[in-house]
This record gives structure tokens, C-alpha cells and sequence, in this order.
């Protein structure tokens, strides 16, 4: 219980200051980076640990399949971006990497089937 109430004294010292900080010296958005710079540590601690417990169950995340319409929201980010702060372009990738991962997701487990259906047709 003691270790409880010190962790919460912790982060409560921590999201005043980080409020006081952002309050003085933040120009506009206060609140929002506030609430972002307060949920922050939680965040990271609860990825932190699924991570482990992911580890040790040995269990590893699957990616889905792309969404359609992703490659074109990219482009019209892209187009977004040129227009506001201009500079060279940038070739969006974030769809083909999507893919590249998803095939490899794929690729790994049909291995991972193909070798349990080796063994179970080889015990039938």
C-alpha cells in the first residue's frame, strides 16, 4: 500500500509540474498537451508491460490486412502538407510497408500450419 501511495505522489508532483510548465509557458493548446503530457507515462507503462506479458506467453502480434483508401489519405495528406509548410516532397510509404509486413504475417503463418498439418497427417 505504501508503494501505491508513493507512485501516485510521484505522478501527481509529476503532472502538476508538467501542468505548471505548459500553463506558463505554452501559447495556445494548453489543455490538450496537458492532457497528452499527463497520460503519457501511463501509456508507455502499460505498453511497456503487455509487451512483457507478450514475451513470456510467447505470443506475437498479428497485422491485419491494409485498409483500403490508406495509400490514397496518404497522398492527400501529402498534398496537405506541400500546401501548408511547402518544401520537397516526401513519397508516402506507410500503405506499402503495411502490406509488406501483412504478406510477411502471412507468410509466416501458413509455415506455422503447414508444419502442424505435417505432423497431425503424419500421426493419422
Amino acid at each position: 500500500m505504501r508503494l501505491l501511495i508513493e507512485i501516485l505522489t510521484i505522478y501527481v508532483v509529476y503532472l502538476f509540474g508538467t501542468a505548471l510548465l505548459i500553463w506558463r509557458y505554452g501559447k495556445k493548446d494548453r489543455a490538450p498537451s496537458i492532457v497528452v503530457a499527463g497520460v503519457a507515462p501511463i501509456l508507455f507503462v502499460a505498453s511497456f508491460v503487455e509487451l512483457i506479458f507478450l514475451a513470456v506467453i510467447g505470443k506475437s502480434r498479428q497485422i491485419s490486412p491494409c485498409p483500403d483508401g490508406l495509400s490514397d489519405a496518404e497522398l492527400l495528406v501529402e498534398r496537405q502538407r506541400q500546401q501548408m509548410f511547402g518544401g520537397s516532397p516526401i513519397e508516402p510509404h506507410f500503405a506499402s510497408d503495411w502490406s509488406r509486413l501483412y504478406a510477411k504475417t502471412v507468410e509466416i503463418e501458413a509455415e506455422r500450419v503447414q508444419a502442424f498439418a505435417r505432423r497431425v497427417f503424419t500421426l493419422a
